[in-house]
């Protein structure tokens, strides 16, 4: 059951704490929403390679931390500056990027010049982590949200509002990682336009 102070709400998350594991679910208190985050119930995520390369330290990440970052969910409450979003709606969440520099301007928020700080950092441009527990701060924020957990803190940059009601939210968080890439793959990289024929092979 959700509990919640004036600052905090207490849930449960998937914590690793040390290189290779495990996810352990753990009671944690997560920010409530400031600025520009967004509190997301998660419905669904995916589970990505990335996950677990941090996890592994392959993909160097502070602990301990909650990754995830597939997640599709449901809006609980907004920071000041959110506009687009508002509790009750549904949304696939997605990486972080700036949405100022370069790459961002030029529609490649995928390398923006602050990349590895919005999204492997675990903390807010301030230095304070999202999550707590009884043992000390837990790092958050992995690729924007954290998502793997009851509840996840996202920004409205990489949230995306669904509006349709004929989709199964619970089935949409690769959307925001997996799928994304893969089409971005065939549709930027290969270069494969409309009506263009593709084999894919291997699983």
């Amino acid at each position: 059951m959700l509990r919640q102070d004036q600052n905090h709400l207490v849930t449960r998350a998937a914590v690793v704490r040390e290189r290779g594991g495990p996810f352990r679910v753990e009671d944690i208190r997560l920010s409530l929403p400031v600025g520009d985050e967004v509190l997301v119930r998660v419905v669904g995520v995916g589970i990505c390679h990335s996950d677990i390369a941090a996890c592994e330290q392959q993909l160097p990440v502070p602990m301990p931390i909650v990754l995830g970052h597939e997640g599709a969910g449901i809006v609980e409450a907004v920071g000041p500056d959110v506009t687009h979003v508002k509790p009750g709606d549904k949304v696939v969440l997605s990486f972080m990027s700036c949405g100022r520099c370069v790459s961002c301007n030029a529609d490649q928020p995928a390398y923006c010049n602050s990349f590895g700080a919005l999204n492997r950092s675990g903390v807010r441009a301030d230095g304070s982590a999202p999550f707590d527990t009884e043992e000390g701060p837990v790092y958050g924020f992995f690729f924007g949200q954290s998502s793997f957990g009851n509840y996840a803190l996202a920004h409205a940059r990489n949230v995306v509002p669904l509006h349709r009601d004929d989709v199964p939210l619970a089935l949409l968080g690769p959307l925001g990682c997996g799928i994304q890439t893969g089409a971005g793959a065939v549709m930027h990289v290969f270069n494969a336009g409309e009506g263009a024929s593709l084999l894919v092979s291997g699983g």
